[in-house]
C-alpha cells in the first residue's frame, strides 16, 4: 500500500483519452496520446490510437486499469500515473470477446472483467504479469447478465448470473481450486450485484423464499446465522466501509426496478430503519462510512447562471443564490424512473447516517456515459469505481453544460461546485 496520500482523479477526456488530475485542477497527466509507448508483444496497431473508457484505480493506487478499443479489437490496459515515461501495458486483446467492465482484486494482483462471449457474457480473470494475449486469461463463468464481488483475501469470488430459474445462479468461485464453481447458495431473487462485507464476514444477496417472495439476505459466515428482510420489486444494496451496515433501496410496489426509499440494515442490532422516504435512483457510501451520497430525479432544471463555468449545474450550498423554476417540469421519478436520455436532471444529496441530516448539494445534468452506462449498474460499479474523495469531503461527477461535458468537484459542505477539466467520466483514487 502507498505510504502517502494519492488523491488523484482518473478521467476520460473528450478525445476518449485517459488522463489524471489533482482535485484542484492542477498537475494534469495525459497518459494515452498519439504514438504512446506500449509494452508487451503486438505493440503496433493498424487502427491508430485506442479510445478508452471507464478507468479504475488499483486498490493499492499503483496502477490504473482501463478498456480501450482499437478498430475491431477491444483490449484491457494498465498504466502508472506518471507525468513522464508513460508505459501503457496491454494485458488482453480480442476481436470476438470484448471486455466492457473491469474490477480489480483486493490485493491489486489480478483484474476480473466481463466480456462478450458466444454463450452470453463471460467472467474472466487475468494477472498483471500476463504477456498481452488471451492465453493467460482464465474464463471463470458464463451467464447473462453476470455480477460479482471479491472476498477480501482475493481467493474467492461470489457471482450472481442469469435472471430467472433455472438459469439464475448464486455461487462461490474458488480460485485456489482452479476456479471451481460451488453449488447454488440459494435461488436468486431479483437483484444485480452481490455484496461481501469488507471484512468478509457477511454476504448480502437476494433470494426467493418458499412462497416465491423476494427477501434480502445477510448471511453471517462466522455463525451461519441469517438476517432476512422482505422486499418488493428489485433490491440493490451496498456495504459501508466497516462492514457492519448495509444500505439498500427497493420500490414499495412489485415492479421490476430497484428505485425506491433508502434503508439501513444494522448487523449488530439486526434491525432496519428507513433513512430517506423518496425514490432513490442510486447511492454511494463515503470512504469514512459517515455519509451516503444519493441521486433523485430533479423536479426542475438547474439555474442558468451568468458564469459560464456553472452552466448545467446548480450548486445548492452556501452562497449559491436563489433556486428558480423556469417552468419546465420533468416527469416524477414515480412516473418515469431511469431511462436512457440526454436531458435527465438529477438532484445530488448527501445524508449523515449518524444523525439523519441531509442536504441537496447540487442539481446536475450528468454525462450520457454516466447516466446510461454507469448509473443503471451502480451497485456493481460501487465495488470497483470511486466517485468519493478519499477523505469523504467531495464527489466527482461528469456534468453536461453548454454543449460540452466537464468534470466537476462537488464539496459536501455546501461550498460551490467547480470544474477541473473537460471529460466524459471520472473516478477518484482510493487513497
Amino acid at each position: 500500500m502507498p505510504l502517502h496520500l494519492i488523491n488523484r482523479i482518473a478521467y476520460i477526456d473528450l478525445q476518449n483519452q485517459l488522463n489524471t488530475i489533482s482535485p484542484n485542477g492542477q498537475e494534469r497527466h495525459l497518459l494515452t496520446h498519439g504514438q504512446f509507448p506500449l509494452s508487451g508483444p503486438s505493440q503496433d496497431s493498424p487502427f491508430g490510437r485506442p479510445n478508452f473508457q471507464f478507468p479504475t484505480w488499483s486498490p493499492d493506487g499503483q496502477y490504473i486499469a482501463t478498456i480501450g478499443s482499437e478498430g475491431r479489437n477491444t483490449a484491457l490496459y494498465t498504466v502508472s500515473d506518471h507525468a513522464q515515461s508513460v508505459s501503457l501495458k496491454r494485458l488482453y486483446v480480442s476481436e470476438s470477446q470484448l471486455p466492457f467492465y473491469i474490477y480489480w482484486s483486493p490485493d491489486s494482483h489480478m483484474i476480473s472483467f466481463v466480456a462478450t462471449d458466444l454463450q452470453g457474457i463471460g467472467l474472466h480473470l487475468i494477472s498483471l504479469d500476463n504477456k498481452g494475449n488471451s492465453k493467460g486469461c482464465r474464463l471463470l463463468a458464463t451467464g447473462q447478465p453476470i455480477f460479482w464481488d471479491w472476498m477480501p483475501e482475493s481467493d474467492q469470488i461470489l457471482i450472481h448470473s442469469g435472471i430467472n430459474y433455472p438459469d439464475a445462479q448464486l455461487a462461490l468461485i474458488d480460485l485456489k481450486r482452479e476456479g471451481n464453481i460451488g453449488e447454488n447458495i440459494a435461488q436468486p431473487g431479483l437483484f444485480q450485484a452481490p455484496a461481501i462485507a469488507p471484512n468478509g464476514r457477511y454476504w448480502a444477496y437476494a433470494e426467493m423464499d418458499a412462497y416465491d417472495n423476494g427477501q434480502l439476505v445477510v448471511a453471517d459466515i462466522a455463525t451461519q446465522e441469517q438476517i432476512e428482510v422482505p422486499y418488493e420489486g428489485v433490491v440493490a444494496f451496498s456495504w459501508n466501509p466497516t462492514g457492519d451496515r448495509l444500505a439498500f433501496i427497493a420500490p414499495p410496489n412489485p415492479i421490476r426496478r430497484y428505485y425506491g426509499p433508502l434503508h439501513l440494515l444494522d448487523t449488530a442490532a439486526k434491525g432496519v430503519r428507513k433513512l430517506v422516504d423518496e425514490t432513490i435512483l442510486a447511492f454511494f457510501w463515503s470512504p469514512t462510512g459517515q455519509h451516503l451520497a444519493y441521486f433523485t430525479m430533479a423536479d426542475t432544471p438547474p439555474v442558468q447562471r451568468s458564469n459560464p463555468s456553472n452552466h448545467g449545474l446548480n450548486g445548492n450550498g452556501t452562497g449559491n443564490g436563489v433556486y428558480k423554476n423556469n417552468g419546465l417540469t420533468l416527469p416524477s421519478a414515480a412516473e418515469s424512473a431511469y431511462k436512457p436520455a440526454d436531458t435527465l436532471l438529477l438532484d445530488v444529496w448527501v445524508i449523515d447516517v449518524t444523525n439523519g441530516k441531509k442536504a441537496n448539494i447540487a442539481t446536475v445534468k450528468p454525462s450520457s456515459m454516466f447516466i446510461n452506462q454507469f448509473l443503471p449498474f451502480f451497485d456493481q460499479f460501487a465495488l470497483s469505481h470511486r466517485i468519493w474523495s478519499p477523505d469523504g469531503t467531495a464527489l466527482v461527477l461528469p456534468v453536461d453544460q453548454d454543449n460540452s461535458t466537464n468534470i466537476f468537484i462537488l464539496p459536501i459542505d455546501g461550498a460551490q461546485p467547480f470544474a477541473i477539466a473537460l471529460g466524459q467520466i471520472a473516478f477518484w483514487s482510493r487513497q
